[in-house]
């Protein structure tokens, strides 16, 4: 199950729009917006959370959390520490003017529901910040979590390296929590899964 902070970030902004207020988001080009109070980055944070505690309920269900943040010490802190103790964490690393070039590019030729679109302004000015420090000593030691639970992928390659270490993390999450009953196969870049009895 795949849960993106973008759509509980939309909601926020249509409500916004149908009431004529633009204090927390300006609308942008693509259908996108731009967000000016950044308390509703910890609110849709907080909504992610209640949803995958939603589907915690139903036997092995892979939740997939997808959220980018300026710092994740204060994104992390919007979740409750047990939600984070059994968590895996995998975080991709580019540059701004990368990442900034694939919004674009996605943005004027989605292929996904997934291929929402961001000013340069807004990750210039909000994701400036280099977290690498934090996420590769603090994180541990916060929240207790495991090395074996972190991985850092370098997404400045082509799509195919980029799906090769993501299968590779994966394939270590499976190995280590599949206890002979049903798991679920992941393949990127196909947007689907299949699940198995073992």
């Amino acid at each position: 199950v795949h849960i993106n902070d973008y759509e509980f970030l939309q909601e926020m902004y249509q409500e916004d729009t149908q009431h004529h207020e633009q204090h927390r988001f300006k609308p942008s080009v693509y259908g996108g917006f731009d967000v000016l109070d950044f308390s509703v980055l910890d609110l849709a944070l907080q909504e992610v959370e209640a949803r995958a505690c939603h589907y915690m309920s139903f036997p092995k269900k892979l939740l997939l959390l997808e959220f980018a943040r300026d710092n994740y010490q204060r994104a992390l802190r919007q979740f409750q520490p047990a939600f984070l103790q059994d968590s895996y964490f995998l975080f991709f690393e580019a540059s701004l003017d990368m990442c900034i070039r694939r919004v674009y590019e996605r943005s004027s030729n989605p292929t996904s529901w997934n291929d929402h679109f961001i000013s340069e302004q807004m990750i210039r000015s909000y994701y400036s910040q280099d977290n690498q420090p934090y996420l590769t000593y603090n994180l541990l030691a916060d929240y207790g979590i495991s090395d074996k639970r972190v991985r850092v992928i370098n997404n400045t390659g082509s799509r195919k390296e980029f799906n090769a270490q993501l299968e590779s993390f994966v394939q270590t999450f499976l190995d280590r929590e599949h206890d002979g009953g049903e798991f679920t196969e992941f393949q990127p870049g196909r947007g689907e899964k299949e699940t198995y009895h073992a």
